[in-house]
């Protein structure tokens, strides 16, 4: 089948008529017939039967259907490359990628930021999680990845941030002094994602501690584990931007010995950073700064 036979094709199943196919296409209907007929005489089969008026789509149709649309994921896919390259090219335009933890603190003033100091720039920020945004900076969807933890692969360059503490944060506190992990009551607490950067770390020291910890929760978002310890759900370890900028919390405790987490921006290795980039970069730091002088008071 030849590209606009496919399109036909997909815009008919999508839309369920003719008419309405052709007009999603721009095109008359009489010309969608003809190339939805020509694609049935080169298939060798009918894709739709005529029965009162309609078109029912014939077995054959309804099993070629998921590899259409796989057909047009990447055609997507292509479009949001090209647009990429083509807003790139004229250094107009950024996409960024970011944890939620600091989609809900940091970032929105970083972007505020910049925005106000250059209004030309087309900024497309998404919330994700970290696999994700490795995925999508290797696939040419985002110029940049703000994450904490260690996601070092082929084809990235890491740039180190900061190291943000890690805090406790439970809404039935013992004391205010620094709490060691020994100490913290397993049956109450509220564990992240197991392959979120930051459980492999406290993993990785209570192990040392020699803490048995199975959480009978498990979120994949500090955010959600912190709405969790304000509800009176348990107690949670979190990065200390979620203990600071959410809502309702109670005084987060240190960790005695501290533990952190690092935060990094992750962009294409094959690439140099853009000038929107390493603006950006520059108002992250000092954005980051000023949260971690405040936790330092």
């Amino acid at each position: 089948m030849r590209l606009r036979q496919i399109e036909v094709f997909y815009a008919i199943m999508t839309t369920g008529s003719l008419r309405r196919a052709a007009e999603v296409l721009h095109v008359s209907q009489p010309a969608a017939s003809k190339v939805l007929r020509y694609a049935e005489q080169s298939l060798g089969f009918a894709l739709f039967e005529r029965t009162g008026g309609r078109l029912v789509p014939t077995r054959e149709a309804r099993i070629m259907l998921p590899h259409v649309n796989a057909i047009f994921e990447k055609l997507s896919d292509l479009k949001r490359l090209t647009d990429n390259l083509r807003y790139a090219r004229n250094g107009h335009s950024i996409s960024i990628g970011c944890v939620p933890s600091l989609g809900l603190s940091l970032v929105p003033r970083v972007v505020q930021r910049y925005h106000a100091a250059h209004p030309g720039t087309e900024l497309t920020i998404d919330t994700l999680h970290g696999t994700e945004i490795v995925s999508r900076i290797l696939n040419h969807d985002l110029d940049l990845g703000i994450v904490f933890g260690d996601y070092t692969r082929d084809g990235l360059t890491v740039d180190y941030i900061a190291d943000v503490p890690l805090l406790l944060i439970d809404a039935e506190p013992v004391s205010s002094a620094p709490v060691s992990l020994e100490e913290i009551d397993p049956q109450r607490y509220i564990g992240l994602s197991e392959n979120d950067p930051t459980e492999r770390l406290l993993d990785m020291a209570m192990e040392e501690a020699g803490v048995s910890a199975a959480p009978s929760i498990r979120v994949r978002t500090h955010y959600m584990a912190a709405e969790l310890v304000r509800l009176g759900a348990g107690c949670s370890i979190v990065d200390a931007l979620t203990a600071l900028y959410h809502p309702g919390l109670p005084k987060p405790q240190e960790l005695n010995p501290p533990l952190s987490v690092s935060c990094t921006v992750l962009s294409r290795a094959d690439y140099a950073l853009s000038h929107i980039s390493r603006d950006i970069l520059i108002f992250l730091r000092a954005e980051l700064d000023v949260d971690l002088a405040r936790l330092a008071k």
